[in-house]
């Protein structure tokens, strides 16, 4: 794969659709943000937003000698940047949470281009980046965690920014891509710290191993990290130091975990390998389509479920996509399949609540999108077999 430097403005036909898809993707995440905001669906959607700005409305106030007292829950373990994000905006433009909601509006379009450069630097083809950044920029989940006042969106593209600059990296050492990638992974630290191991050690492996030979071995590899990096997570959020893989501390903290009425097995056993592997299945089934139509029992359900209905609709194009991707792109896909094999293996392990599912499956989400763009890509190719113009060049972010 070569990448060249992608222009900016950026040329063609294909060019001016990403812009017009970026565009909707704005407007549609700004009028989201403020309809919610206006109508106060903080506690509907995301508890949490309430959190985030009562720690960093304190912080600012601490910031401008309003108070003398630190913020407790600063004081505590765990990642704070969003904290500190929010509270920046807050001193500067007083504590209003739509502020913070806009700006993560601008960070959720941003997530749809380098959902593009990604799609883009896996196949080469303008079509499926193309339809890959649509899916990103209409897709309600993907939406909604970029209208509100939480840290999702961040993450989100983060880990597309660490995609799109080791890929950038794969042909040659450049500086500007270092750089990049480096200060992306230190950054997402700062708001997932296990994020580190599930995406900066694929990546490392996909450098190191890029041929059909060892999918199965960096799958597994891809696998394993990600999944002691979740239960290091989950671990740290209750206190605990990690040490080594225990599978029966990580069932106690899942248990921890099954609460409310969205839980899921709650007395689920994993505490050994064996009964880890035969609970997978369910697990994979919960994570990646969860919350079931035959379960919907709240309001935040219902609003749930014609996406999910869309998005069983593209399982068989994710499959072939993914198919096509290791037959005839391994070399340029390997990261984003590994990243993606990781996370959703970990994740369906250490899952047991749909609320929690719905909101960690989107750091996976665009992946399975690109999967489902190449896949009706290719059968839309098949089915109308005309000359397509030629692909635009992958980005280069030297």
């Amino acid at each position: 794969m070569t990448l060249t430097r992608d222009p900016s403005p950026f040329q063609g036909e294909g060019s001016s659709r990403l812009v017009t898809i970026l565009k909707w993707a704005l407007a549609i995440r700004i009028a989201v943000a403020v309809v919610l905001h206006v109508l106060s669906t903080d506690n509907l959607f995301a508890p949490d937003q309430q959190t985030y700005d009562t720690f960093a409305a304190w912080l600012a106030r601490y910031w401008s000698g309003d108070t003398l007292v630190y913020p407790w829950k600063l004081l505590e373990r765990g990642p704070k940047a969003y904290y500190y994000i929010v509270a920046a905006l807050y001193y500067v433009f007083g504590a209003w949470p739509i502020v913070a909601k806009l700006l993560n509006a601008v960070v959720g379009t941003l997530s749809v281009r380098l959902a593009y450069d990604v799609a883009l630097g896996m196949t080469g083809n303008a079509a499926m980046a193309l339809r890959t950044a649509a899916y990103a920029a209409f897709f309600p989940s993907l939406v909604l965690w970029s209208a509100l006042n939480i840290r999702d969106c961040w993450v989100v593209m983060l880990i597309l920014l660490i995609c799109r600059e080791a890929m950038a990296l794969q042909d040659g050492l450049r500086l500007r891509p270092v750089l990049a990638l480096a200060a992306a992974v230190l950054v997402v630290m700062q708001f997932r710290e296990y994020i580190f191991l599930a995406v900066a050690a694929p990546a490392v492996v996909s450098f190191l191993v890029r041929n059909r030979a060892h999918v199965a071995r960096n799958v597994a590899l891809g696998m394993l990290l990600a999944a002691v990096a979740i239960y290091a997570d989950r671990a740290h959020d209750s206190d605990r130091r990690f040490h080594s893989l225990d599978l029966e501390t990580m069932q106690e903290l899942r248990q921890g975990a099954a609460v409310g009425g969205s839980k899921f097995e709650p007395g689920a056993d994993i505490s050994t390998p064996g009964k880890a592997l035969a609970f997978l299945p369910k697990g994979l089934a919960f994570f990646l389509l969860a919350p079931f139509p035959w379960t919907v029992t709240n309001l935040r359900q219902i609003l749930t479920l014609p996406e999910m209905l869309f998005f069983y609709s593209l399982l068989p194009a994710m499959v072939q996509g993914i198919g096509i991707l290791v037959r005839h792109h391994l070399a340029r896909s390997m990261m984003v399949l590994l990243i993606t094999a990781g996370l959703t293996f970990g994740y369906a392990l250490a899952e047991a609540n749909a609320g929690m599912a719905y909101r960690h499956r989107a750091q996976v989400l665009v992946f399975y999108l690109a999967f489902a763009a190449v896949g009706v890509e290719s059968r839309r190719a098949r089915r109308v077999p005309a000359a397509e113009p030629p692909a635009e060049p992958a980005p280069q972010f030297a």
